[in-house]
């Protein structure tokens, strides 16, 4: 399961040919068949680390699997099969993410990269807790990744009156993920908050000037971090 960062798209949409849709109950479930060392992490990032871990969830969401013809059934036996097992690899393995979330007036949008060993995929969330995940070659700069979702991001709001572009980076070896956001105003300059923590133990804000990238100093802060 491998795709460039600029995959074909089926024709009559927007959606790439090697995209693959799931729930989170089947998130659940792929975590089930797979647990490992990134799955706390990846429970976390896409926020359900709240939802148990239980029978009727992990059912559930073999059931749907099944219907996508993503398993195989066999008496008490369930097999993962083609995307489903290799998401299942990746998720379980985590070892970093990257959220980046749109923020407009009435929305939010939020998107993820998630690396592992077993290999790399971009991740969106879409309406009724359902995600595209898009599989990137292992050759992909994630930091690249990330600086074009800001800059889209960025320039999407300013067209819309305004928002926040929220950006972490998260991985096993650290608890708390690094932060850079982007206050996009319809007039003035943008904002940048991020570390290091003022003396209310807020990020520190600052203005960016007009000739700094909003997409090129998220990825240096996210790229900073150890």
């Amino acid at each position: 399961m491998t795709a460039s960062t600029t995959p074909a798209t089926v024709p009559g949409s927007d959606l790439p040919q090697a995209a693959y849709r799931v729930t989170s109950h089947e998130i659940l479930a792929l975590l089930a068949f797979e647990p490992g060392a990134g799955t706390a992490l990846t429970r976390r990032v896409l926020g359900l680390a709240e939802l148990p871990d239980d029978h009727d969830l992990v059912r559930a969401g073999v059931g749907t699997l099944n219907i996508r013809d993503t398993v195989e059934i066999n008496g008490e036996e369930v097999t993962l099969l083609a995307e489903a097992k290799v998401l299942a690899r990746i998720f379980s393995t985590s070892s970093e993410w990257f959220d980046i979330t749109r923020i407009g007036s009435q929305y939010a949008s939020p998107s993820y990269l998630v690396d592992s060993p077993a290999g790399r995929a971009a991740v969106f969330l879409r309406p009724l807790s359902e995600y595209l995940c898009l599989p990137l070659r292992d050759d992909v700069d994630l930091f690249d990744f990330v600086q074009a979702q800001v800059d889209e991001a960025v320039a999407t709001l300013g067209s819309e009156g305004g928002g926040i572009v929220t950006s972490r980076r998260y991985s096993v070896r650290t608890q708390e993920p690094v932060v850079a956001n982007i206050k996009i105003h319809e007039a003035g300059p943008h904002q940048l908050a991020s570390a290091p923590l003022d003396e209310d133990g807020q990020l520190g804000v600052r203005d960016l000037e007009p000739a700094e990238q909003p997409g090129l100093v998220v990825r240096g802060l996210l790229a900073a971090a150890p």
